[in-house]
């Protein structure tokens, strides 16, 4: 059987509107994260191949934040080592990595990838937020705005653009309430639209 494509994906959410209310689904649907949790994604777009389940399986995404960047690591610039920090920021308490998120704002601008810079819509906040520093701020702050100005230069290759991915998962999302929900039409409408 061949693979879930964008186009598929978009045929199957709009074979499965008929029963769905896509404009009322709920984010938080825990039926839906154990399909990632448990790397059960056959029929899922972008999330189909071994490399994706395996990371699936590490991060166990339980809300959208974590889906998007699930996502990101499998697919955009921020691949592996990276994922491996962010696992380790989630389950070493506590993290010690204190002058990156020293700063109150910049600790703000990095929650929802739990302290990780992983977009560049997070450095772009960063860098507003430094310039719109008093040059008072900026002294007392000096070696805080050394370390994360030292970390964007590391991983300015890397980061990966949060709108797009949100969307992606959003997709993937879909695909998975539907399947949580409605296996039988779920594997109906993928059988139909995957073997063309």
């Amino acid at each position: 059987m061949k693979r879930m494509t964008q186009e598929k994906a978009e045929q199957l959410i709009k074979l499965a509107s008929a029963n769905i209310d896509f404009s009322q689904l709920p984010l938080d649907d825990s039926s839906t994260y154990r399909i990632f949790q448990e790397a059960d994604t056959d029929g899922i777009y972008m999330m189909e191949s071994e490399w994706d389940r395996y990371d699936l399986l590490q991060i166990k995404p339980s809300n959208f934040d974590e889906l998007a960047a699930a996502i990101a690591f499998s697919h955009g610039l921020a691949i592996n080592p990276y994922i491996y920090t962010y696992m380790k920021i989630l389950k070493v308490h506590p993290f010690t990595y204190p002058r990156f998120t020293e700063l109150e704002k910049v600790n703000s601008i990095l929650s929802d990838t739990h302290g990780i810079l992983l977009w560049k819509e997070q450095k772009e906040d960063i860098l507003e937020y430094f310039d719109s520093m008093s040059e008072l701020e900026r002294e007392q702050n000096k070696n805080a705005i050394k370390i994360v100005l030292h970390e964007i230069e590391l991983r300015g290759h890397s980061l990966s653009n949060r709108k797009f991915f949100r969307n992606r998962a959003l997709i993937c999302y879909k695909l998975a309430y539907i399947k949580a929900h409605m296996p039988e039409d779920f594997c109906y409408y993928h059988s139909k639209l995957c073997t063309i």
